[in-house]
Order: C-alpha cells, then structure tokens, then sequence
C-alpha cells in the first residue's frame, strides 16, 4: 500500500515537472523575451524533485515492462517520456558546470549597471 502510494505521489511530481517545462515552451517561448523567459523559474526550482521522481517513475515503468503483461506495452511510452526527462536533467547539469568553469555563465544574467 505505500509503495503504491509513493510511486503515484512520484508520478505525480514527476508529471507536474515535465508540464513546468512544457506549459511555457508552448505559450511562451514564441512570443516572450526577456522577463518572458521567467516562466521557466518554477521548472528550475523543481529540478532535484522532478529528476528523483522521474527516475523512480522510470524504475517502476520498467520493472512493469519486464513483468511482461499483456498491458505492459502501455508503459513503453512513459518509459520514453522519462528517460527523455531524465537524459535533459544530466544535460542541463552539465551544461550549467561547463558554464561555470568556463567562465561564461554570466550569459544568463541580465546586465545590472551599478
């Protein structure tokens, strides 16, 4: 019964996660600059939570396929949906440290003249 519990609450985050970065890429990113750009804050905020929720998410949706069900072919696609999360999570990592060690990562901050 918890295990059931806490896989549908990391679902749950897992999925209000990937909608943080969604909703903005459809409404915003075409007609905003600028402070538009904000939108994307809460899917920053989110990113330690998304990323264990999605790889928990990613462990249960595989152990369903390999169970081998005959309604197993229905988590192939979340499978895929997450391991894509996951595979953008290690990305923006690394390019986040790759910034900061290179010294460019004031690309991202906006200009405060003092």
């Amino acid at each position: 019964m918890l295990r059931k519990l806490g896989l549908a609450i990391s679902d749950f985050v897992a999925i209000i996660y990937i909608l943080s970065f969604v909703v903005p890429l459809l409404y915003c990113l075409p007609n905003c600059e600028g402070p538009g750009l904000d939108a994307f804050l809460p899917a920053a905020a989110l990113t330690p939570f998304g990323a264990i929720a999605s790889a928990f998410s990613l462990r249960n949706c595989v152990q369903n396929i390999r169970k081998k069900k005959p309604s197993s072919w229905l988590f192939w696609p979340l499978a895929i949906i997450f391991g894509i999360v996951l595979a953008g999570v290690i990305m923006m990592f690394v390019l986040v440290v790759y910034l900061d060690v290179t010294g460019n990562f004031g690309l991202f901050h906006r200009s405060v003249r003092h």
